[in-house]
């Protein structure tokens, strides 16, 4: 679980995008799957429908891990808690949550996944709704 207050890491980012502070910022926590009890804030500034810039900001520490900036033309998740149980087929089962691993799934930590707990398990739901029922490493030599 984190030990950074959010606030902090939403102007932690904010300080190396040189974000204005007019543009909103919001931040969800990311479980690291790779390493258990670690994980990291992901967060977003802009309008949630048009992200201007993103950044991976470590729950522990404040240390920057990862940024981009973005053309404020969409949301920079793609897929919302709902609609990862929707397409787990877990309506009704224990809340999603966001975690990421370098894995086939995504390889940035700046594109977290969803975990969803479902009565056959645990199913995983990346940004582009596809569907993992196991995580397998990929790339070279993966």
């Amino acid at each position: 679980m984190p030990d950074l207050p959010i606030e902090v890491a939403i102007e932690r980012a904010r300080e190396v995008l040189a974000v204005d502070r007019g543009i909103p910022g919001r931040a969800d926590y990311v479980a690291r799957l790779d390493r258990p009890g670690t994980g990291y804030y992901l967060v977003c500034f802009g309008a949630e429908n048009a992200a201007i810039g993103v950044s991976a900001v470590d729950a522990a520490s404040a240390g920057l891990l990862s940024h981009a900036t973005l053309p404020g033309s969409q949301s920079h998740l793609a897929v919302t808690a709902e609609e990862a149980s929707r397409q787990a087929g877990a309506l009704g089962v224990r809340s999603p949550r966001l975690v990421w691993c370098p894995c086939q799934a995504s390889f940035s930590m700046l594109l977290p996944f969803w975990e969803v707990s479902t009565v056959e398990g645990l199913v995983y739901i990346d940004q582009q709704r596809r569907r993992w029922t196991e995580l397998e490493a990929g790339g070279p030599g993966g």
